[in-house]
């Protein structure tokens, strides 16, 4: 088989793998951008709701806040499962971008060894040529030196 065509190959599998993996980065930023601006609300509301709890609040207001408090920590919790997965993901598909790396560089080896064979054989066909050339210019007779 050549070793061309299946190193062709294994570049086009390592470009998707990086592709992929760019992808999954995008989407782990993303999650990780939103995790901060929650913090951030949660904090402005915490904030806002000690302003509130000063001045007087009703119990209506104090469980209001509390609901928010628990849809806060429930997206939270979601965001932090999306992370984990994100990052599991991630880690596969490094994984998978290492594995074709290392294939085509087997390739890339087998390639250029294959190459230097080639080298090689036409070497020695073009020496054998050369030989013959010189044989047949002009045989040695009985007693010549060479």
């Amino acid at each position: 088989m050549n070793v061309t065509v299946l190193r062709t190959y294994a570049v086009q599998l390592e470009e998707v793998a990086k592709l992929e993996l760019a992808e999954l980065s995008r989407a782990y930023q993303q999650t990780v951008d939103r995790m901060a601006m929650l913090k951030s609300r949660v904090k402005e509301d915490a904030d806002r709701y000690l302003l509130q709890v000063r001045a007087g609040s009703t119990v209506d207001q104090v469980y209001g806040h509390l609901d928010a408090m628990d849809q806060a920590i429930a997206a939270r919790k979601s965001l932090e499962q999306t992370l984990a997965a994100d990052q599991s993901r991630m880690e596969q598909k490094r994984g998978e971008l290492l594995e074709a790396m290392q294939y085509r560089k087997k390739l890339d080896l087998l390639d250029a060894r294959a190459a230097l064979e080639l080298r090689r054989r036409r070497e020695r066909q073009d020496q054998q040529l050369l030989d013959e050339r010189a044989w047949r210019r002009g045989p040695l007779q009985k007693g010549e030196r060479a």
